[in-house]
């Protein structure tokens, strides 16, 4: 059987919570900079584009995790039996994907569903 490469287990691993981190960071810096471009904060609503960009951000933050999630589940079933190690980190890196990408699919409704500005009339 195919030995399964390194960079490909840590890859499976890390995918999940580093699209989670940046789906957390990019969501929160792109909003509180739409309701506060400069000291103060804005009086008129944000660009209606802004929804759209967190979607585009929340769906490939979402690919990302789901790739993470097939590479490790492609590793998995290439381990060999005695391979404690790979397996190890195959399982992990399956755990770790699947309960990130959850994460990100229950964020991604409130970015779309919350109005950006409380401070902004309507």
């Amino acid at each position: 059987m195919p030995r399964i490469g390194l960079a490909a287990q840590l890859f499976g691993l890390a995918a999940g919570p580093s699209a989670w981190i940046a789906q957390l960071a990019l969501n929160y810096g792109l909003s509180s900079y739409a309701c506060y471009p400069g000291d103060t904060p804005r009086q008129d609503l944000p660009p209606p584009s802004e929804h759209a960009v967190l979607l585009a951000i929340n769906l490939s933050c979402l690919a990302v995790a789901f790739i993470g999630l097939a590479v490790s589940f492609r590793a998995w079933r290439k381990v060999p039996d005695g391979d404690g190690r790979a397996r190890f980190l195959t399982l992990c890196g399956l755990l770790s994907a699947a309960i990130f990408s959850a994460a990100i699919l229950f964020n991604t409704p409130s970015a779309l569903a919350l109005r950006l500005c409380w401070s902004a009339s309507r």
